[in-house]
């Protein structure tokens, strides 16, 4: 009987049957390791897209020195007083030597405010808390003009433009106004103009040479008083502190 072990040999068919399974294994496992690793090097570039735009946007970024030019509201509040805007005016910011605008001649600086002005004047930048006046002597490519120009450092808006308020029944009442460089109250009739931005007034006494009474109705002076206190004092200088 022991020779029929031959017979055996047949527990072996069930490995035959057992290959295909193992081979259907291994050709599922392809396609998913193919598409594994699609999928992690699709994350890496992704991922490697990513910082290369950081870094160009970080270098872009460092490169753009350009300030961002403020509204006039901005500015308006950055400058509405001397709690938020402490930095003392000086000669050189306001009226600085070179100037391809305007020639200047003389500059001038004081704590008292009262000299650069006359009369009831005085009084008055006193009162609104005056701090600082910077003046200057200038000259004007386009027309003969003798300009005394000055910038007047209030403690805040509402003070300036109270002494703005105040300053034309003075000047046309002659109880007080804008004195000249030299000091000198201006004659009556003499062209004066003036402006307020935030806490300060700006100003301008025109004459004619040798202190000449310029007309009133000459058209270079609206381009003077433009291009001074609008274009140069309130837009340059002050638009330049912030």
């Amino acid at each position: 009987m022991r020779h029929a072990t031959p017979g055996l040999i047949r527990l072996s068919a069930p490995s035959r049957h057992r290959r295909p399974a193992r081979s259907q294994r291994h050709a599922w496992r392809e396609p998913y390791r193919t598409a594994h690793l699609l999928t992690r090097g699709l994350a890496a570039l992704i991922v490697l897209g990513i910082c290369v735009m950081l870094g160009v946007l970080f270098v872009a970024d460092e490169r753009d020195t350009t300030p961002r030019r403020l509204a006039a509201a901005e500015i308006d509040q950055l400058i509405a007083s001397r709690a938020v805007d402490p930095e003392p005016l000086t000669e050189a910011e306001v009226f600085p030597s070179g100037s391809t605008a305007f020639g200047v001649q003389e500059t001038g600086l004081t704590a008292d405010c009262t000299v650069a002005v006359t009369g009831a004047l005085r009084f008055t930048l006193q009162r609104y808390g005056c701090s600082q006046a910077v003046r200057a002597a200038l000259t004007v490519p386009y027309a003969d003009y003798r300009v005394t120009a000055g910038m007047l450092n209030l403690s805040d808006a509402t003070g300036a433009t109270a002494v703005g308020d105040q300053v034309r029944s003075l000047v046309e009442s002659g109880d007080g106004g804008f004195a000249q460089m030299s000091g000198e109250a201006t004659g009556a009739g003499t062209p004066v103009v003036w402006r307020t931005r935030g806490h300060y007034l700006m100003y301008c006494v025109i004459t004619g040479p040798d202190g000449a009474l310029v007309p009133a109705d000459e058209p270079q002076l609206d381009q003077l008083t433009h291009d001074l206190l609008d274009v140069y004092l309130s837009e340059t200088v002050l638009s330049r502190r912030v």
